[in-house]
Order: C-alpha cells, then sequence, then structure tokens
C-alpha cells in the first residue's frame, strides 16, 4: 500500500516564501473550507507536481511559480510502501529533483527523464492519469472517467487493469512490421539486381568461351602438363613418406635400445665393481689370521666357511656378467641396424625436400601462366558465377523467412489490437467493474443498474426508465456515479496491481450539486472506506463543518494563502 503521510510546499502558486504543510495520514476524514481562489485545491496540485512532475490543474509548470517572489519554488511528500520510507523534493529555480530512500537520496547521476520513469514503473506503480483518477474527484479541471471519449476510458482502464504492456508491445509490433516491410522492400530491389548481375555476367561468360585463342590453349596445356608432373612428384614423395615412416617404425625401440645399452653399461660396470671387492675381501681372509679391527684370531673354520661363501659369489656374479656382455653384444649390433635406417631416414628426407622444391617451382610457374591468362584476356572467373548465384538463392530464403515473419506480425497484431487480448481480459473484470459500481450507488441510495461493456460505452436502467446515458442524470446524480466510479477503480487497481493508495480527494462534491439527502447518503458511504485518508474540498462550511473530526480553513492575507488547522 502507498501510504501518503506529509505534503508541504512554499513559492508555489499563492504560498508564499514560507512553507506550508499537510499531514496526509493524521485523520481518517478532513475538511478543507476557504472562499474560492483562497488556494483550497493547491494541495492537490503540490501533490501531483512532486509525485509526477508537472500540476493537476492545466497549467504550464512556469505558472507554479510564486509571481511575488519568483524563485526557489520547492515541494515535497513523504510516503511509505511496506517498510519502505520515501521522500520526493522537487523545486524549479533551481531545478530541483531527489528521491530518498529511507533517508539515502538515490542516484543523482540519472537523467531527470529515466528518474522519473524509475519513479512511476518501480516505486509508485502509477502514471499520472491512473494516479488522478483512483484519487482525485471533482475539480474544475477535472474529467471524470464517463466525461471521457471511448478512446481515453479505454487508456484509463487499461492502466488500472495493468495491460497497457499489450498497447505497447502493439506499438513495437507496428515498428517492427513496418521495419520488416522495408526490408522487404529492399530486399525485393536486391533480387532484382542480382538477377540482373546474373544476367549480364552470363551473357559475358558467353561472349569471353567464343575469345579462346591458341595462346590460351597452349597456355592451359602448359598447366595441365605441370599439374601432372606435380601429381607424379605428389606420388613419388608419397611413396618416399611411407618409407620413412615404414623405417621409423621399424625402429621405434631407438630410445628403448639407447637406454637399454646405458643400463647394461651400468650393471656390468657395478658387477664388476662388486667382483673386485669381493676378491679383495677373499684375499684379507686367505692373507690374515689375526682380526686388524679387534686383534682377535680368526678361526680357521671361518675363513674356510668365508671363503668359500665368496668364491660361490664370485662364480654366480661371473656368469651374470658374462650374459650382460652377451645382451650389451646384442643390443649394439640393434644400435646399429638403428644407425643404418636413421641414414636411410636422412636420405629419404632429402629426396622429399628436393622433389618439393620441384613441386613448388611449377606451382609457381601454374600461377604465372594463370595470371598471364587473366591478363591476356581478362576470364571472367567462374565463382563470381557462383557466388551471385548463391546471394540469390540466400536472398530467396530471406525472402520466405520474411514472408513467414509476416505471418507471425499479422496473427500477433489481430491478438494485441483492442479486439484482441485486451478486449478477453477487460470482459473478465467488467463483471466485477460493474458490480462494484452498483453497489456504490447502491450505497448512496442510487438504485440504477450500471453496465460498461467492452466498448467502455454505458447502459444505465432504472425501474423506471429504460436505457439512457449518464448525461441523462442531474448534477448531484452524475456525481453519484463519478464517485462510484472513482472507488471502484481504486478497488480494481488494487486488487489488479497490489496498487493501493491511503489517499482520496473530493474537490467541491459537495457543492451546488448535491442536496441534503445526497450528502448524507456520501457521508454514510465515506464512514465505511476503510484504511483511507477522505480530504474533502468545499465552501459549504455550514453544511459541512460537525461531520468531520479535522478541519482546515484556507484563507488569503496579503495575496499569500494561508492555513489554520482545527
Amino acid at each position: 500500500m502507498i501510504k501518503l503521510k506529509t505534503v508541504r510546499w512554499k513559492n508555489f502558486l499563492a504560498t508564499g516564501n514560507t512553507f506550508l504543510e499537510v499531514k496526509l495520514d493524521k485523520e481518517p476524514m478532513t475538511l478543507i473550507v476557504g472562499k474560492n481562489g483562497a488556494g483550497k485545491s493547491t494541495l492537490i496540485d503540490a501533490i501531483t507536481f512532486s509525485l509526477f512532475g508537472k500540476p493537476f490543474k492545466k497549467i504550464n509548470k512556469g505558472q507554479l511559480m510564486n509571481t511575488v517572489n519568483e524563485k526557489e519554488l520547492v515541494t515535497e511528500i513523504e510516503f511509505s510502501i511496506g517498510q519502505i520510507e520515501w521522500k520526493i523534493r522537487r523545486g524549479i529555480k533551481p531545478a530541483l529533483f531527489e528521491i530518498y530512500n529511507n533517508g539515502n537520496i538515490i542516484n543523482q547521476d540519472a537523467k531527470s527523464t529515466d528518474y522519473q520513469k524509475y519513479l512511476e514503473d518501480k516505486v509508485l506503480k502509477l502514471n499520472f492519469k491512473s494516479f488522478t483518477q483512483i484519487v482525485v474527484l471533482g475539480s474544475a479541471s477535472f474529467v471524470p472517467f464517463m466525461q471521457l471519449s471511448a478512446n481515453d476510458r479505454r487508456v484509463i482502464i487499461e492502466d488500472i487493469l495493468d495491460i497497457g504492456i499489450f498497447s505497447i508491445m502493439k506499438n513495437l509490433l507496428k515498428d517492427r512490421s513496418s521495419s520488416l516491410k522495408e526490408e522487404m522492400n529492399d530486399l525485393e530491389y536486391d533480387i532484382k539486381l542480382v538477377q540482373e548481375k546474373i544476367s549480364l555476367h552470363e551473357k559475358h561468360l558467353q561472349e569471353m568461351q567464343a575469345k579462346t585463342d591458341t595462346k590460351r590453349k597452349s597456355d592451359l596445356d602448359k598447366i595441365e602438363e605441370t599439374q601432372k608432373e606435380i601429381i607424379k612428384l605428389n606420388e613419388e614423395v608419397e611413396k618416399h613418406q611411407d618409407l620413412v615412416m615404414s623405417l621409423m617404425n621399424s625402429i621405434a625401440d631407438s630410445t628403448t635400445s639407447y637406454k637399454k645399452n646405458n643400463e647394461l653399461d651400468k650393471y656390468k660396470s657395478q658387477i664388476n665393481k662388486n667382483i673386485k671387492k669381493l676378491n679383495k675381501d677373499k684375499s684379507f681372509y686367505e692373507k690374515n689370521q689375526i682380526c686388524p679391527t679387534c686383534q682377535q684370531d680368526i678361526l680357521e673354520n671361518f675363513k674356510k666357511h668365508k671363503c668359500n661363501d665368496i668364491s660361490d659369489d664370485i662364480e654366480e656374479m661371473t656368469d651374470g656378467l658374462s650374459k650382460i656382455e652377451t645382451e650389451i653384444a646384442n643390443v649394439c649390433n640393434r644400435l646399429e641396424e638403428i644407425s643404418t635406417c636413421n641414414k636411410k631416414i636422412q636420405s629419404e628426407e632429402n629426396d622429399i625436400r628436393t622433389k618439393n622444391t620441384y613441386i613448388k617451382s611449377h606451382n609457381n610457374f601454374i600461377t604465372h601462366l594463370n595470371e598471364e591468362l587473366n591478363k591476356k584476356d581478362e576470364v571472367v572467373d567462374i565463382d563470381k558465377h557462383n557466388f551471385l548465384t548463391k546471394e540469390l538463392e540466400e536472398s530467396k530464403t530471406t525472402r520466405l523467412q520474411y514472408v513467414e515473419q509476416k505471418k507471425y506480425y499479422d496473427i500477433l497484431g489481430t491478438i494485441l489490437n483492442d479486439k484482441g487480448i485486451k478486449t478477453r481480459i477487460v470482459r473478465k473484470y467488467l463483471p466485477v467493474i460493474n458490480n462494484h459500481v452498483n453497489m456504490y450507488l447502491k450505497d448512496m441510495d442510487f438504485f440504477v443498474n450500471f453496465q460498461l461493456d467492452e466498448n467502455f460505452n454505458e447502459t444505465i436502467k432504472s425501474r423506471h426508465r429504460d436505457d439512457f446515458s449518464y448525461y441523462s442524470f442531474s448534477e448531484g446524480e452524475k456525481k453519484r456515479i463519478d464517485i462510484a466510479l472513482l472507488l471502484t477503480w481504486r478497488y480494481i487497481a488494487a486488487m489488479r496491481n497490489s496498487v493501493n493508495v491511503n489517499l482520496l480527494i473530493l474537490d467541491e462534491v459537495f457543492d451546488a450539486s448535491l442536496d441534503q439527502s445526497g450528502v448524507d447518503d456520501l457521508m454514510k458511504l465515506f464512514h465505511l472506506l476503510d484504511k483511507t485518508n477522505l480530504f474533502i474540498i468545499s465552501h459549504k462550511l455550514d453544511v459541512l463543518d460537525d461531520k468531520f473530526p479535522a478541519k482546515i480553513t484556507v484563507e488569503k492575507f496579503k495575496n499569500f494563502t494561508t492555513m489554520e488547522y482545527r
């Protein structure tokens, strides 16, 4: 719910350089009284200017400036939506537009137009027209719903039902349809142009074909012979490459063989070291009777046993060494074979490089001949013809896509027009609208059957008369219908798009058009309104004074508006 709390203003219309302030949520009903011209309706203009940057009256923004001070016009409005407190400040001379969210000002770098769109679309979810239809009734500059044209009625209801998006979509579709039509026209022109190019190109190809001479044929023959030589050389290169691949496969174990040879050399070296050490140990036991470390005798049996073990180890290692040396010999033989293969691979690769050089030379020769042919005969490139043909086919395909797209646009246009989806939604809500209008009329003791149709034309019946229009009624009766519609729009807006405003302002509704019975009926209805802060602007103090808990008296003093609160 949008809960409007406070509005204040200075140097605004007839208000001087001191802020006037009105608490919008203090009382359920407030009476604003004063003489004509005193500035009673300034409240409405201050609210709409604060929220939407435009006055409620049909005047220019420049006319809002107090003609005495002519500067520092400022309006401020405070409201809450849920838990968020909002404040809007606007001014003229200097220009001012500020939005505060819980006391913090929002992005001052945004353009004013985008800033206002953000306020209406994201915060209020209301535009000027919708706001005035559900908040204000009876101002002299205000046109009630029933006095609007059918088209203007439609706009209001679309806003309240939140289906204006379909009109936006319709306009976007219209623009896209127009663009598509232009693109289709351009495409048809391009297709004709390409067709003409293809025709000229085919004619030129025929002419150039007829001009083929001996020199051209000779050059083409040379090209053919050279291409054959290239093919032959390529075949030879492929054979060389196959042989190289075969040789490389045959020596695929080269890395393993080199590695194995190194490992065997290491093993051989290590075994020789081990044999040398064992011989040294055996010689020690054979030559020594006393341990040099502990100076104790070495037993003969121990020496004999030890020497036998060492001899066995030496014999085993010697056998292993013999096997390793045999394996080393085999590996060396394989490495010789690998070396031979590598030399052959190198020779084959040299042949490949030589033949590739010949191929490159032949290709250069062919390129040269082609360049000579192009210079002499100006041969038209067949690829150009193929390109144009492809371009034509693509354009025709695009044309078919455009035709299909236009069909979809036509279908969508039918859906989005006024008789389409919007009418279906309106039909859905019409019973609700009509029921509520009649309910409010009944509450005001006005017993008629009011019906709006899908074209927003009214049919009104009573027990005494059949069909008649809004303009058939007295001013007081028309006011009842206006009020019933206003309250209905407030209900629908709250139900449809969660737009619920606490404020309701009736400007001179009680003046001249309602008798005492009408006043009493309206007051009974107003007492039934829930969560609504009602402001009645009137100069009928004698009739209304005792019916309101709060009153604001508006007067003019030295051409400046003043307010007195009760």
